[in-house]
């Protein structure tokens, strides 16, 4: 199991951080997903023989947020 910290920038509000956690849940891989509008982080914990950190942070850019690893 691996842990990536993303900064996300673009959430303002709860409603925001579902949608992300909901479409990177939904990632192969993927086991766990952390996320707080206020502090512009996403922590995401995967299995990186199913997913890697490029295939989590562009399911967060179609969502329109800005995305990079921490």
């Amino acid at each position: 199991m691996k842990r990536v910290e993303l900064k996300v920038i673009g959430m303002t509000c709860g409603g925001c951080e579902n949608s992300v956690k909901r479409v990177v849940k939904q990632l192969p891989g993927v086991q766990d997903v952390e996320a707080s509008h206020s502090e512009k982080f996403v922590n995401v914990f995967y299995d990186e023989n199913q997913v890697n950190e490029g295939d989590i942070l562009n399911q967060i850019k179609k969502l329109g947020y800005e995305a990079e690893v921490k």
